[in-house]
């Protein structure tokens, strides 16, 4: 039995192949377009709000943020959830120090800030030419440790490392928690002497 319906050619099949290829492409590129311009939409919206509480975080969720807390680690990762407490959760976290070439020569000469007698050691002008980082994964960080976030612009974040020499983690962070532990026992003697004096 002879079918009456001619069979395709390869030319006939591969031009009906390509149109179809290409009506899906831009198809594709029309749902990308209109979803761009939904995410950018989003942003003029919520730029129009002055959010002063945890709310001022919603623009930053899935962007890279660094975080400073009390201790004096720095993270910079991507922030992934928050709540009302302002407890983050971050992704694809590293942690980083800044070390100044006094630190690192000198790092017995370090004293705590809050020492009036320690303003020549501790100038505010002192700039900042080591660092080191480490990757640490995701990182769960209590709002009330949290002193500083802020967004990063992915762009521009690598730039001022250029100026930096990268050294050791375990050499910086032996010296960060050298510091660390001589604030804290200033901290503890400052607090005796307010105690004396009636402060608590």
């Amino acid at each position: 039995m002879v079918n009456s319906r001619e069979k395709p050619t390869d030319i006939q099949y591969l031009s009906k192949m390509s149109a179809e290829k290409s009506s899906n492409a831009q198809e594709k590129s029309k749902n990308k377009q209109n979803t761009d311009t939904n995410e950018e939409e989003a942003d003029l919206y919520l730029d129009q709000y002055n959010f002063t509480t945890t709310a001022a975080l919603v623009a930053s969720v899935d962007r890279k943020v660094m975080v400073t807390v009390k201790t004096g680690q720095i993270y910079f990762g991507i922030l992934r959830t928050y709540d009302h407490f302002a407890n983050l959760t971050l992704e694809f976290v590293t942690e980083r120090i800044y070390l100044s070439r006094d630190d690192l020569e000198n790092p017995d000469s370090f004293e705590p800030t809050f020492n009036l007698s320690a303003r020549e050691h501790n100038k505010p002008n002192k700039h900042f030419e080591y660092y080191a980082e480490r990757p640490v994964g995701c990182y769960l960080i209590r709002g009330e440790n949290v002193v500083f976030i802020g967004e990063v612009d992915i762009d521009k974040e690598d730039k001022p490392l250029r100026y930096l020499r990268k050294i050791d983690w375990g050499l910086a962070n032996a010296i960060m928690n050298k510091k660390r532990r001589i604030e804290q026992r200033f901290n503890q003697q400052q607090a005796v002497r307010y105690s004396r004096k009636g402060f608590s």
